[in-house]
């Protein structure tokens, strides 16, 4: 449920703050269900699977995959998935989810045993890339894959982070735990930090944990993709959708066309 609570109402019985922590060391836990209602993975993984068909694509890397939501899907569909992330407790919730193949690694240095039919990826991953890290994750993205193969992926749009997500202040209250997220912003980038309240008997734990993700332009985008090798095939917004100025989420279609 969601409804109006203040970070004094989670220390009943006491609290004790955890602070300083990794991103997802405590978040990996409850990001399901706190980001339950704010993401459509079904319908974005139809997007994705009518790609990967046009383009003949059976084995897919995911991405920066988080907890495997995107995977899980992908993997019903019959695709031959493997799951790639930086967090081993996002991993670790993935793992529950389904029997694809997960592997801890930084999406920065992406090795992979097998040259890809197609990459994703979903729902921000490539926000937390500082806009100088764009050239060389795509440079190294495209050892990764096969030639010709397409790359669909999203990003947070600088409408979101400048004027949606801004200097606000946000919150989540479950039953097992409440998290409070506050924003800041500046032209290149939106400081998050998030404070998850996790009931422990009659008492509640604090753990902070700060998470930064930079504006990427749509042109800025595009002229990376050209320049290692990928040919842009469709912008449009959430998965599909209409791009308007005020759209959320900007996803991208390309192909790499090798060098």
């Amino acid at each position: 449920s969601r409804g109006k609570t203040s970070a004094q109402g989670r220390k009943k019985g006491g609290s004790h703050k955890v602070n300083n922590m990794k991103s997802y060391s405590i978040l990996a836990k409850y990001y399901d269900k706190f980001s339950q209602n704010d993401c459509d993975y079904v319908g974005w993984s139809q997007y994705l699977c009518n790609v990967a068909k046009s383009c003949n694509a059976k084995r897919i890397v995911d991405v920066a995959c988080g907890t495997g939501k995107m995977t899980k899907l992908l993997l019903e569909k019959g695709f031959d998935v493997l799951g790639v992330d930086s967090s081993l407790e996002m991993l670790q919730q993935a793992r529950e989810k389904c029997k694809a193949t997960f592997v801890g690694q930084n999406m920065k240095k992406l090795s992979l045993p097998h040259l890809a039919d197609m990459a994703v990826v979903v729902n921000d991953g490539l926000n937390y890339l500082k806009p100088q890290e764009l050239a060389p994750f795509f440079e190294n993205l495209s050892k990764n894959l096969k030639v010709g193969a397409p790359v669909v992926f999203d990003v947070s749009s600088q409408y979101k982070l400048q004027n949606v997500l801004a200097n606000n202040v946000f919150f989540v209250d479950e039953k097992e735990a409440t998290l409070l997220w506050t924003n800041k912003t500046d032209d290149a980038k939106t400081q998050m930090n998030l404070t998850v309240f996790e009931k422990q008997g009659e008492n509640y734990r604090r753990f902070d944990e700060t998470h930064v993700q930079y504006v990427h332009t749509q042109q800025s985008v595009q002229t990376v993709l050209e320049q290692c090798g990928f040919a842009l095939q469709e912008v449009s917004a959430e998965y599909g959708k209409p791009l308007r100025q005020d759209s959320l989420r900007i996803t991208f279609f390309a192909k790499y066309l090798g060098k």
